[in-house]
């Protein structure tokens, strides 16, 4: 009988640490379409989370001496849920009620995913580089070689 052959896939991507939770955000060709079209799909969850508290009157003008806590509470609910999209749709299901637990601010979770954006943007833009140099190399190699073999 012969040896099995047992050969790595190495994932695409990089860690995200945020705070004390390490995070993997997948690089991969497949993923990045859902990364740029992320306000899309994020908008989307809004429409949802929206939708299930469409009963809900939310006021133009708030009169602090009124304000009713479900009101206060439902609101609250539409945007943790659209910033728990967000960060579901970056890192993967379940990542925000992690992360959530961990750090339960959603006002500072909502600053973060700005900051979590643009950090993985400009390493998207240093990896594109390092892979351009790759493929370049790779053909230039490929080319001596076939220009040795004449």
């Amino acid at each position: 009988m012969g040896k099995d052959l047992i050969i790595d896939i190495k994932r695409t991507g990089f860690p995200v640490k945020l705070g004390s939770i390490e995070l993997w955000f997948d690089s991969s060709l497949e993923n990045l379409r859902r990364f740029f079209d992320l306000d899309a799909i994020a908008q989307e969850k809004l429409k949802e989370a929206q939708e299930k508290a469409k009963h809900i009157h939310f006021p133009d003008d708030v009169d602090y001496e009124k304000v009713d806590i479900k009101t206060v509470d439902a609101a609250f609910d539409v945007n943790k849920e659209f910033i728990a999209a967000q960060y579901d749709i970056i890192f993967g299901d379940g990542t925000f009620k992690k992360v959530y637990k961990a750090y339960p601010d959603v006002m500072a979770l909502e600053q973060t995913l700005e900051l979590v954006g643009t950090a993985i943007s400009e390493r998207i833009v240093e990896l594109e580089v390092e892979r351009t140099k790759l493929t370049e190399s790779k053909k230039a190699e490929y080319l001596n070689k076939k220009v040795k073999k004449k």
